[in-house]
């Protein structure tokens, strides 16, 4: 897996200024979690213990264009519902890649304890119209380590009451965003920030044209076009980040990693 903190100090084009993008990390005293992002709406979570949890790994070259790497190592793995794109194929016959008797799998609303990592499970409904092969069902989850509560919406629908009150603070919030709004439409991403209130908002669940160098999956597109004209911004130049619960400041940045799938995984797309 890919491993680079630092920060790509760039313009991102259309007046979009790249700001600096780890909250925490070297020379610094405060517990850091580290955020990587592999592609689509897989990130991996590493506590300052060392505890590791993987989110919605995805299914290799079905709808979206590449491969999930090999030797992404995890101590346990939390699904937000069963789509190909979530649930590392499963849900089409594609072979699970960890050995599930010592890599626990976690699908359900719940709270679950990995060493130093809390997560809790948040029912939720699939964003229509969506998922009604399996009943719609969809778990937010909300990750708590070094004091960082991260929040993954999965592919949810709109933010309802009950949400709000199971998430409480959310200070990182990873959101499925793209140019088509295949998820959720502008209006419901404007909600769901204004009653959570996240310090960072991650998008994620776009087409990444660097590792699809073909056809884009059907109904997804890119996130450079939504960036264009807000911020600020902090443009990772790489594939993780650091991020201290006391360096996160009162006001929201967006954050956007590089895709952590490279053809090869030792080297930048």
């Amino acid at each position: 897996m890919m491993r680079c903190n630092h920060c790509l100090l760039a313009a991102l084009g259309g007046g979009l200024a790249a700001a600096g993008c780890g909250d925490g990390g070297a020379g610094s005293s405060e517990p850091v979690v580290t955020i990587e992002y592999i592609a689509h709406a897989a990130f991996r979570i590493t506590s300052p213990g060392g505890s590791r949890i993987l989110i919605d790994p995805y299914g290799s070259r079905v709808w979206i264009g590449y491969d999930f790497p090999d030797g992404i190592a995890t101590d346990a793995i939390f699904v937000s519902h069963p789509h190909y794109d979530h649930d590392a194929g499963v849900s089409r016959g594609q072979a699970f890649p960890w050995d599930s008797t010592t890599t626990p799998l976690h699908r359900d609303p719940g709270i679950y304890r990995v060493g130093d990592v809390t997560v809790t499970g948040i029912r939720g409904k699939h964003a229509d119209p969506y998922g009604m092969e399996f009943g719609q069902i969809n778990t937010l989850w909300l990750i708590e380590a070094a004091g960082v509560r991260i929040g993954h919406w999965g592919d949810n629908g709109p933010v309802t009451d009950a949400i709000v009150a199971a998430m409480g603070r959310v200070d990182i919030l990873m959101l499925p965003i793209d140019e088509q709004y295949h998820i959720i439409d502008q209006p419901t991403i404007d909600e769901i920030l204004a009653r959570l209130s996240p310090k960072r908002l991650v998008p994620m669940h776009y087409a990444l044209p660097q590792l699809e160098p073909g056809d884009l999956p059907s109904g997804l597109g890119p996130i450079e076009p939504w960036l264009s004209g807000r911020g600020p911004i902090d443009a990772v130049g790489g594939a993780s980040a650091t991020f201290a619960l006391a360096s996160l400041g009162d006001s929201m940045r967006i954050v956007v990693f590089e895709p952590g799938a490279c053809p090869q995984l030792a080297t930048r797309c």
